[in-house]
């Protein structure tokens, strides 16, 4: 009976049958895009931090109480560069790239159980790109900005091929060109003096030193979408780190966050709204139909969740068609004008919408059809007035 009807609707209402999908797919679009404009908005207004832009993980090994313990850590919790090195080959190729930076800290291994001093600890800032690794002059550069920073970065070569070449720690006051072992033994020529920690090149890093932190920097801020995909690719240790990304809003702000989705509600709303315009002109113009069906032995409540299921069939497949169109095809062009507007897009988020929309669609339409169905008795329609 459901088809049946449906098609009949598209036979004897045609053109407004053909208004209600478009009522449908432009109410939609205009949810999602409201939604992002808000998002891309706030983030303009607020000219967010670098964190905005950063996934990171930290080390579970390490102890809660850094006072008392300094850097202690869990020897069953630890993370060695192997297991990095597994997770980083899984991070999608489109997160990588020379506008994306990875971070990490590394721990000499023989030092976890007695504690690691500030000469135990190693960093290392570099870009992949068609799986090779480089070093990042943007990172060089804002070390080198304090008094007494001397030397160069390392060279492309010199980091795909692990010269034995070394960044030390500001105040360590080493000659350039001089040599100088590190933990895992080796001897290395110092280049450049700057920063917190001492750096070499990342393949230069020993097997098994441990991870203490690692932080991927984007070029925009992350959106819910890139937050999973990057924490899937470290699904293997993620029973030993804790994940974070900071959400683009200060705190005073979060009840503009959440009144995001109050508005894309009010759009639903409204959408329906005019969905229910557009169909009870068409319940109306289909009484006899519906005297039909009721003469026939259709009860009131079989009616009702007819017309409600009715309208179902066209309003879930219209959203999911409204949400890939807008998703595939215009969020890309969207985001020329408005650059932050895709971070605010994620499976969740779509979800959350159709939720929302058919949800306050379907009360609508049973509103309208229960007031339909009830307004003239089967014996009214057996008398004539219908």
């Amino acid at each position: 009976m459901l088809f049946r009807s449906l098609r009949s609707f598209l036979q004897s209402h045609t053109p407004f049958f053909l208004m209600m999908i478009l009522c449908i797919m432009i109410s939609s679009l205009l949810m999602l895009f409201g939604y992002g404009l808000y998002q891309d908005y706030m983030l303009e207004q607020k000219s967010f931090n670098h964190s905005t832009q950063r996934f990171t993980l930290n080390a579970n090994a390490r102890s809660e109480d850094m006072e008392r313990d300094g850097f202690f850590m869990n020897p069953e919790q630890l993370i060695t560069k192997d297991e990095l090195d597994a997770c980083i080959d899984r991070i999608p190729e489109k997160h990588l790239g020379t506008s994306s930076l990875i971070s990490v800290y590394f721990i000499n291994p023989a030092s976890v159980i007695m504690g690691a001093s500030i000469y135990d600890i190693c960093t290392c800032y570099f870009h992949i790109k068609d799986g090779v690794k480089s070093p990042s002059e943007e990172t060089f550069g804002s070390r080198m900005e304090h008094p007494g920073a001397k030397g160069r970065i390392f060279t492309n070569e010199e980091y795909a091929s692990g010269t034995p070449v070394i960044i030390v720690g500001a105040g360590e006051s080493r000659q350039l060109g001089g040599k100088i072992q590190f933990y895992d033994g080796k001897e290395y020529t110092v280049i450049a003096e700057g920063g917190l920690f001492r750096e070499i090149p990342y393949c230069l890093v020993s097997p098994d030193s441990v991870v203490d932190s690692v932080s991927i920097k984007l070029e925009k801020p992350l959106s819910y979408e890139q937050y999973t995909e990057l924490k899937n690719a470290f699904s293997s240790i993620e029973d030993r780190v804790s994940f974070s990304r900071y959400i683009p809003f200060y705190d005073e702000d979060y009840w503009m966050y959440n009144s995001a989705m109050l508005a894309s509600l009010l759009i639903a709303v409204v959408a329906a709204f005019n969905l229910v315009v557009l169909y009870h002109y068409v319940l109306v113009r289909r009484q006899k139909s519906l005297a039909i069906f009721q003469l026939c032995g259709c009860t009131k409540g079989r009616a009702i969740r007819l017309y409600v299921a009715e309208s179902l069939m066209l309003t879930v497949p219209c959203y999911c068609l409204s949400a890939v169109l807008y998703h595939f095809v215009l969020l890309k062009p969207f985001t020329r004008i408005f650059p932050y507007i895709d971070t605010a897009y994620s499976l969740r988020l779509y979800a959350t919408g159709f939720g929302i929309f058919v949800t306050v669609c379907t009360i609508a339409i049973w509103i309208l059809s229960a007031r339909i169905v009830s307004k003239h008795s089967i014996v009214e329609r057996k008398g004539g007035v219908v």
